[in-house]
């Protein structure tokens, strides 16, 4: 028998991510979050000193990959990737403010993504974000692999210490989810493994795809996050609109 916190979370991933309709750079929202489902525990170690084809050393730590799901203060449910490695979740409710993928995450050494980090994030989401998403009917066990792997490409492109900031395929040639700055040395599950590499091998090929939904959310005290915002038709379909936001003073 499933548990109910399983339940809960699958019922909440099967929903549609009505809180992030009608988003847009500079608006605020408040958020509690409601748990990482579908995905899976993994252990990763992180050091951002360590060039991109080092072996990982030191101690390692436990961490959730999967999709971050949060209910907006005014009702409807925001799911995320999580592009910020290590802060955790400190404040409930959480206050986030809408931004460019240019500046998140905000804690880094090097804060911001690069022009080369937005490629290719961009590129993963137009490839991939639609595989991560659970519906009815689907299988949890393959929801949680895809979206558990997809988090790991995330935190691989937005934490690695590529050698260009400019080039997407300089640094795509870097990119080993075992190795580098931001390396996993567990993912509890060969198949997670094994889809993380193959989403890297699919990215540029063909060139690189743009994917202009993608914004983030920053907060300095908890894990900044990637959301995709629905096109306005989108929105409009599903009889949406700016639930769980209010707009910051410009």
């Amino acid at each position: 028998m499933k548990s109910l916190l399983f339940t809960g979370l699958a019922a909440a991933t099967a929903m549609t991510a009505t809180a992030s309709a009608g988003l847009e750079p500079g608006d605020v929202i408040t958020v509690s979050r409601l748990g990482t489902a579908p995905g899976h525990a993994i252990r990763y170690n992180y050091d951002a000193s360590r060039t991109f084809d080092a072996a990982a050393t030191g101690s390692d730590y436990f961490g959730l990959a999967g999709v971050n799901s949060f209910k907006a203060e005014s009702g409807g449910i925001l799911k995320t990737f999580c592009v910020e490695m290590n802060e955790g979740f400190v404040d409930d409710p959480i206050v986030y403010t809408v931004t460019e993928i240019a500046n998140v995450p905000e804690e880094l050494p090097n804060p911001g993504m690069s022009e080369a980090r937005q490629t290719l994030m961009k590129d993963l989401y137009a490839r991939w974000y639609d595989q991560t998403q659970y519906e009815p009917g689907d299988s949890w066990s393959v929801a949680s692999n895809y979206a558990s792997a997809f988090q790991l490409v995330v935190w691989e492109i937005s934490h690695e210490n590529f050698t260009s900031s400019t080039d997407a395929s300089v640094a795509l040639s870097e990119m080993n989810i075992s190795r580098g700055a931001m390396a996993f040395t567990d993912t509890y599950s060969a198949e997670v493994a094994n889809i993380a590499n193959n989403l890297i091998l699919s990215l540029g090929t063909g060139g690189f795809f743009n994917y202009t939904k993608l914004l983030g959310l920053s907060n300095p005290n908890n894990q900044d996050m990637l959301i995709v915002v629905p096109t306005p038709a989108i929105a409009g379909l599903a009889g949406l609109g700016l639930v769980g936001m209010r707009r910051r003073r410009r």
